[in-house]
This record gives structure tokens, sequence and C-alpha cells, in this order.
């Protein structure tokens, strides 16, 4: 009888530790694209961390798990944070992790004082590729926007059924499309950007942290972030190889060739307040309800200890 409790009391302390395993395990939302490619080295080796790292697709999912609270850390376009800070979700911008990744594609050559084609097929209507493609081409006279699709992914289809438009796409659609058509002209959006601000860069995907997340557990998550952002740039080809073990969903040749493309690099977001607060003022002038119609106050920013 004794060795049967003594049996018992075992298994339950085993299944009170198993518990306790899954319950400190850090939960990470990421979006499916260039975010997600930025931190694969950690998604790859998540079951030797203490990191449970999911994958989705489109603002949907991300808007939810802010509103709801359920991860320790979402990766997001910035302007969704900041919204929703601004409707008083519990979330702080600890960093940026993409930048600059906006292009668009054209089967001819592309002059912003002279538009070819009659049409612009483009993603991200009421997100921050409207944004950026409203301020950038205000200077200009363009055709029509349309921005039905719904991802860059949907812009390129719709490009490639339409001879008589242009597309504004983002990477690692970029890359396919160089693929799929010879002779593709490409317009990085960046080079206007820097153009027109003076800045190199413009923000899209954000780092957001519960602002109760204990603050070594949201460092070391970052540290290993950073970490991953570089180790992707200096290794494409081990970098798309860990994407195709773990399913993402573009060809591992597409992945290697769109990440020196595809402007990854971390930085602590009290590094980059020039380049948010001026994105942010953007914003504020052509369409202020996306970040809650005012400028995110000082708590926003996750602070370094």
């Amino acid at each position: 009888m004794k060795k049967i409790l003594v049996s018992l009391l075992f298994i339950i302390v085993l299944s009170l530790t198993a518990c306790n395993n899954k319950k400190d395990k850090i939960t990470v939302l990421v979006p499916n694209g260039t975010p997600a490619i930025a931190q694969s080295k950690m998604e790859y080796e998540m079951d030797s961390s203490n990191y449970q790292i999911e994958r989705v697709s489109g603002p949907s999912p991300l808007i939810a798990a802010i509103t709801s609270k359920s991860h320790d850390i979402i990766i997001a376009p910035l302007n969704i944070g900041a919204n929703l800070y601004n409707k008083d979700a519990k979330y702080q911008l600890a960093g940026v992790l993409t930048w600059n990744n906006l292009q668009i594609i054209s089967r001819s050559e592309i002059n912003l004082d002279n538009f070819t084609y009659s049409t612009i097929l483009a993603f991200g209507e009421g997100a921050i590729p409207e944004m950026i493609i409203s301020y950038l081409l205000a200077d200009y006279n363009p055709p029509a926007i349309d921005y039905s699709a719904s991802s860059a992914q949907e812009s390129f289809l719709a490009f490639m059924q339409n001879e008589n438009s242009m597309a504004i796409v983002s990477e690692p659609v970029t890359t396919i499309a160089k693929t799929e058509i010879e002779g593709l002209y490409v317009y990085d959006l960046s080079d206007l950007w820097t153009e027109k601000t003076s800045l190199e860069k413009f923000p899209q995907a954000g780092v957001f942290v519960k602002e109760d997340l204990d603050i070594e557990v949201v460092e070391k998550y970052l540290t290993t972030l950073k970490s991953a952002a570089l180790f992707t740039v200096l290794n494409p080809e081990e970098t798309s190889s860990f994407c195709e073990e773990l399913d993402y969903p573009f060809e591992k040749g597409v992945i290697k060739a769109a990440i020196p493309l595809s402007y990854i690099s971390f930085h602590y977001a009290d590094e980059s307040i020039v380049e948010i607060e001026y994105f942010f003022n953007m914003i504020l002038d052509f369409k202020g309800e996306l970040i809650g119609d005012k400028l995110p106050d000082e708590n926003f920013y996750w602070s370094r200890p």
C-alpha cells in the first residue's frame, strides 16, 4: 500500500511539474510573411526553448489576440498596436522587427510622373500599406488604386489576371513575381520614402508585450529575437531551410532570395522614436482613426532596464 501511495505521489508531482512547465512557456503570436521569417530560427528551436510560437495570417487574429490578451507577446502592424493601445489594450511597443517592405511591380518601366497603366492593384486598405501609398503618391497623379486585395498574395494574383494594371506587393511576394514574369519592373517605395522624409526607413511590424510581463522575461525574448533577426539576414540559406521544415507558405528558394530585400532588422522602440513618431503623425494627418485619433502616450513604449 505504501509503495502504491509513493507511486501515486510521484505521478502527481510529475503532472504538476508538466503543468508548470507548460504554464511557464511564453506565448508568442506572429503574422505569416516577413515577420515570421525574421524570427524563424526561434520558432525552429521552440521545442528546446521557453517559447510557444504560433503563426497566423491576416490582421483579424492579431487584433483579436491583443483585445483578448491571449498571448504574452504579439508581433503586429504598428498602427494596430497603437490603435488598440489607445482603446485601453494592455500591450506596449518594445521594438520594431521589419521595415520598408512595399514595392510597385509593373510589366513596363515605372515612371511616377507618367503612370503607364490605368489601375494600381493594392492591399492593406485602412492599414499601413494604404497610409504609405497615399502619403508617398500624394505629390503625383496616380491612376485609380484598387484596395480589394486582402493580402500581397491576392494583389499579385489580381495583377496576373489584369494586364492593364500595376500592383503594390511586399516581399516575399515580390520575389515570387520576379520568377513568374520575365523582365518585371520593380520600384521600391523605400527610395521614395527617403526622398520625401530624409529618413532611411518606415516601421511596419512592431513587437508588443503585455504591460505586466516580467521585465527580465521581455528583455530575454527581445535579445533572442534580435539575434534571430540578424541570423536571418546573414544566413538566408539556413533560414530558408528552417522555414521549409516549418511548412511556411512560400518555397524555400523564394524565401532565400527574398531575405536580403526584406528590411529585417530588430530595433528597440526607444532607438527608433523619430521614425515611429513621424510615421504616427503621418497617419494622424491622413486617417487618424487608424491609431485612435491621437498619438499614444509615453507609456506606450516599453522601457529597457
